[in-house]
């Protein structure tokens, strides 16, 4: 269970009151989001989640060379699936111990929800920064509009900002977020889910 955001309205309709309950966040139900968005998180965050079963060797055997060919930590192998229980059953302490386990338990999670069920899931509890929680939050925080009225230039964005919402905060840091964004959009066309004029968007615009 997620902590989820209470807004109290007028009779107008206008916003009186809200209350966050520890974290800013409001559900979005699969109905509500848009091929874009999802297409946009799997390519940046799990290019392969339609076809692993919770653990994706190949991306952790990818990560484990680029790591150790550059002497730090600067790949992930984790799935959507491991990042969604980390959050939600698992403390974010990195121990081989705890791997095995988040590994266990993403296995046993795709024994029971569908793809679109732990996707929907993530993206209710994932951390886009500045403060908002799971994709309703953020959308409406940043672009002041609901998932399904998104562009595929602001879906790209959302997506960027999942592997460091500090370091690529559109507020803060406008040039980086444009930088991963870019990076997304061309991971989108590279899998064949965007095409190449889609992807051409203003280079300043956010």
């Amino acid at each position: 269970k997620q902590s989820l955001t209470t807004t109290v309205y007028a009779s107008d309709g206008s916003v009186l009151a809200q209350w966050f309950a520890g974290e800013n966040r409001v559900l979005v139900e699969a109905a509500d989001l848009p091929q874009v968005v999802r297409d946009a998180v799997v390519a940046i965050e799990d290019e392969r989640f339609w076809d692993h079963g919770g653990v994706d060797l190949q991306a952790l055997t990818r990560a484990m060379v680029a790591n150790i060919e550059a002497g730090d930590v600067v790949q992930g192998g984790s799935t959507i699936t491991q990042q969604y229980i980390k959050s939600v059953i698992l403390t974010p302490e990195v121990t081989i111990d705890r791997k095995v386990e988040e590994a266990v338990l993403a296995v046993r999670i795709e024994e029971s929800l569908t793809k679109e069920e732990i996707l929907v899931r993530y993206l209710n509890t994932v951390y886009f920064g500045d403060g908002a929680y799971g994709v309703g939050t953020a959308t409406a925080h940043f672009f002041g509009k609901a998932p399904a009225d998104l562009t595929v230039g602001e879906a790209a964005l959302l997506a960027g900002l999942i592997r460091s919402p500090s370091d690529t905060d559109p507020y803060r840091h406008p040039d980086a977020a444009l930088r991963r964004r870019r990076v997304v959009l061309n991971k989108m066309v590279e899998l064949g889910w965007l095409s190449p004029e889609m992807r051409r968007l203003p280079t300043r615009s956010l």
